[in-house]
């Protein structure tokens, strides 16, 4: 009997806009601001599609904000009219 597949915890893409606004409140940065790197080291092995560049609080209810990594849209979802 194998054991059960284990899903990985969701992680939250943002789009740049977002990322920006966090980012000017000093809710959001690169990776190379945190300076303990077995931070890093574990988000990679718990979020395997952490593209490792960029982390953020967020907010899992209305009280509690957690340090998570994020990932930031490549471009801006926004279309031009």
């Amino acid at each position: 009997m194998s054991a059960p597949a284990t899903t990985a915890p969701a992680l939250p893409t943002l789009p740049r806009e977002d990322y920006a606004r966090l980012e000017q409140r000093g809710q959001a940065g690169a990776v190379p601001a945190i300076p303990n790197s077995a931070v890093a080291d574990r988000w990679h092995t718990d979020y395997p599609g952490w593209r490792g560049r960029y982390w953020a609080w967020i907010g899992e209810d209305d009280t509690v904000l957690r340090l998570r990594p994020i990932n930031v849209a490549r471009q801006s979802t926004a279309r031009a009219a």
